[in-house]
């Protein structure tokens, strides 16, 4: 049984006894057959009878022409009577013959076709991601990740030292020095001071020169602008230690020091990120910058022995240790802008080529569901990249060649595509081929419309 409402369910029971009613009623044009037959035989009867003349003389009586009125019922009434006739419940199927039934099923799957058809990928729209995907993909491999000095050591590849580079340019150490002094922050608190004495309520592993950066989420690229914020605005420092251990505590002396608004925290978050994408002006290592976003909470994941390390939080801890910081995933998005301008400008022209509008051929949307062609376009260049990264890790066994950046950015696309395809799809195809019944529904109703007015036209309706 269709599930109708109660209220649809009476609708489909007066239609089915009005549609049994008109079926019964003697067709009109067999009632003005008979009529005509019967003048026929009257005038046959008349002129047998010596009456020819007569009937020429005669002429059509005319009359006033008498308003009509048209009795309508209530619905009520008409649910009365069908309830009577029908007292179970009516499904739709029963209007329609099986002929008729698998025409309105074809027409539906040839909707469903036409929207399938509107966001189908051609060949073009395949190759181009995969090409992006693996020129993104080689340009990482060859120029992305760590490399062997002579003593063994592990250092940045070619992009990342490039990067470095513009990071020393532009944030020398006098203007980190300056940027240290005006955005002081409370969740830059060590364990100890330089003398020696404890600064925090409880000891917090990591919290050191060396490896504070990683546990204090105040100074991960994208949790030090929830955290960072919470922590200026109320004089704390918010941790997430070696073990995992999610700790907030509050610094002696920052009190007078804590942000009076919103913005001005914002501000200093930004700035005092600024000062330690670089390192600190204090030391000459400037290999402890900003870690990665989110590295932090790898902290707490105690397991997952990869090679030498004995977890996965030991393995980031390394991995940050030998420069696998904000630096280096600036480098390592490069290979990802690659794959992400290919394919947008791509997709740009062969949409104008099509005969697009400039707004449909924008390669920019911040949903999905507005222009999934795209989105699945990118889905399979990130696809193709990480796999090609995967397979270089699988080859040189080294951690330090994970392109953290285009996993992040395949993930994203991943839950996109995974959504777009288990529901964002299934009801925007249902809204489509709705929205082409509803027109053809509007004509019916215009056609339906036009008929009563002219139907009704010098009438009175009466409603009883």
């Amino acid at each position: 049984m269709t599930d109708f409402s109660s209220a649809e369910k009476d609708i489909l029971k007066v239609i089915r006894n009005g549609i049994d009613e008109v079926e019964s009623v003697e067709p009109i044009k067999h009632t003005l057959d008979q009529i005509e037959s019967s003048i026929s035989s009257s005038e046959d009867l008349l002129k047998a009878l010596g009456y020819s003349d007569e009937l020429k003389n005669i002429e059509l009586c005319t009359q006033e022409e008498v308003q009509r009125i048209l009795v309508i019922r209530t619905f009520d009434e008409l649910l009365s009577d069908a309830n009577q006739k029908f007292p179970n419940d009516i499904e739709l199927s029963e209007f329609f013959t099986d002929s008729e039934l698998l025409k309105q099923s074809n027409y539906i799957n040839h909707l469903n076709s036409e929207f399938n058809d509107i966001h189908k990928l051609d060949i073009i729209d395949i190759l181009i991601p995969t090409i992006a995907g693996i020129l993104g993909g080689a340009v990482d491999c060859a120029l992305g990740g760590f490399t062997k000095s002579s003593n063994g050591m592990n250092i940045p590849g070619s992009m990342s030292e490039y990067v470095r580079r513009q990071f020393n340019i532009y944030l020398p150490k006098e203007k980190i020095k300056y940027l240290e002094k005006i955005a002081k922050v409370p969740y830059d608190a060590l364990n100890y001071d330089s003398k020696g004495n404890i600064v925090v309520e409880q000891i917090v592993e990591g919290l050191s020169p060396v490896f504070h950066h990683l546990v204090s989420l105040g100074h991960d690229p994208i949790l030090g602008f929830i955290y960072g914020v919470l922590d200026l605005m109320r004089g704390s420092v918010t941790t997430v230690d070696f073990n995992g251990k999610f700790v907030v505590q509050f610094i002696d002396g920052f009190s007078d020091k804590k942000a009076q608004d919103l913005f001005e925290s914002i501000t200093k978050v930004f700035l005092h990120m600024i000062s330690d994408v670089n390192g600190s002006s204090n030391t000459k290592n400037d290999g402890m910058g900003l870690p990665v976003p989110f590295m932090a909470l790898f902290n707490g994941v105690e397991f997952g022995k990869v090679g030498s390390n004995d977890s996965i939080s030991e393995l980031a801890k390394s991995m940050y240790y030998q420069g696998y910081d904000f630096r280096h995933f600036c480098s390592m998005s490069i290979p990802v802008m690659i794959s992400e301008v290919i394919v947008r400008v791509s997709y740009f022209v062969k949409r104008l080529s099509e005969g697009y509008s400039l707004s449909d051929s924008l390669p920019i949307t911040l949903n999905h569901i507005h222009k999934p062609k795209l989105g699945t376009m990118l889905f399979i260049a990130h696809s193709s990249s990480v796999a090609i990264n995967t397979g270089k890790v699988i080859f040189t066994k080294e951690p330090l060649d994970i392109n953290y950046a285009q996993w992040l950015v395949f993930a994203r696309y991943t839950v996109k595509q995974i959504k777009w395809a288990l529901h964002e799809k299934p009801n925007y195809r249902h809204r489509f081929v709705m929205s082409v019944l509803n027109e053809q529904w509007d004509t019916i109703y215009g056609d339906l419309n036009e008929f009563w007015i002219g139907f009704s036209d010098k009438s009175t309706v009466v409603i009883v």
